[in-house]
């Protein structure tokens, strides 16, 4: 790579973390004439590409969807571009910080406003775009207050635990991320999680052949049984049967011929290990557990293999 393309391609990083993809790609168009082969240079231009060519909402849409917009373009982004064998890391990096600085200005426009919900969901997505610009202690701060208005919701929980693995907090990422997938997996933004803890396990999950709905639901079942989701919490009397119910529930619609096994299997093992943990930690509850893995062992024999060999 030549002295003039080096240079291209860092003034071109600056606009694009600046927010500016058209400048940025008018400066690598330049430096290209001279090194058509720069394969840094081609995949940035890829990037600058992509998000030149988006146009978002309008700006009587408001604060709030504007950030939405650049917030679900990421999404497409990171599966289709990002993703890529020739991915350059500093140009993803770089595109990152520019799509995820304008989209927290346009959040902050709204930050105070609406009901308790509204505020909460934006204080959670304000403190995703502080994490995806790396700055994990504003962030926490942003998700702290969304849990405050809107206590133990999956989203925010979720990207709380995400935070805690980013700066080496792995004990409560565990048991933030074990606790969102319980309260809710379809409503965890798998997206937008970034810490190698979870991504490891999301990877795995993936590789047995899980998308969608099931991916969600299979998630913290392995999160158990591979030793991620270690951390555990004593459960409140009314929540016991609250699972106790669920659990009854959830066997009873195994029954229905029309039900879908795919997320209501998975779905329902991760209720089992919960209630396991709390006979765990009952006096005189150890006694109950065998009843409960012998069940797991009905539902899915391998999943109770891998359990007991833990």
């Amino acid at each position: 790579m030549g002295y003039q393309s080096e240079e291209a391609l860092a003034e071109a990083y600056v606009l694009l973390g600046a927010g500016d993809p058209a400048g940025a790609r008018r400066v690598l168009a330049d430096a290209l004439l001279y090194d058509l082969e720069n394969r840094e240079a081609l995949f940035a231009v890829r990037c600058c590409s992509f998000w030149s060519d988006f146009t978002g909402v309008s700006e009587a849409e408001g604060g709030f969807a504007r950030g939405e917009a650049l917030v679900t373009h990421w999404k497409s982004f990171a599966r289709d571009i990002a993703c890529r064998e020739d991915a350059v890391e500093r140009a993803v990096y770089a595109t990152q910080k520019g799509v995820f600085a304008r989209a927290l200005a346009c959040y902050d426009e709204v930050a105070g406003k609406g009901n308790a919900q509204q505020q909460a969901e934006t204080l959670r997505k304000i403190g995703l775009c502080h994490k995806k610009l790396g700055n994990y202690a504003d962030a926490f701060s942003y998700l702290s207050e969304a849990n405050r208005l809107l206590p133990l919701t999956a989203p925010i929980l979720a990207e709380m635990a995400d935070c805690y693995a980013l700066c080496g907090e792995e004990k409560n990422a565990r048991l933030l991320f074990r606790e969102a997938f319980f309260r809710d997996a379809q409503a965890v933004d798998l997206d937008f999680l970034d810490s190698e803890l979870i991504c490891c396990l999301i990877r795995q999950v993936r590789d047995k052949g899980y998308a969608d709905a099931a991916l969600h639901e299979w998630i913290p079942v392995y999160g158990v049984v591979y030793g991620v989701f270690t951390a555990k919490r004593k459960l409140k009397a009314s929540e016991v049967g609250s699972l106790k119910q669920d659990i009854y529930a959830k066997e009873n619609e195994r029954c229905d011929p029309s039900s879908d096994l795919s997320v209501l299997t998975p779905r329902l093992l991760n209720l089992y290990f919960w209630l396991i943990d709390h006979y765990l930690q009952t006096e005189g509850g150890r006694n109950r557990t065998g009843e409960i893995l012998l069940k797991i062992k009905m539902v899915d024999r391998n999943i109770h293999d891998l359990y007991n060999v833990r």
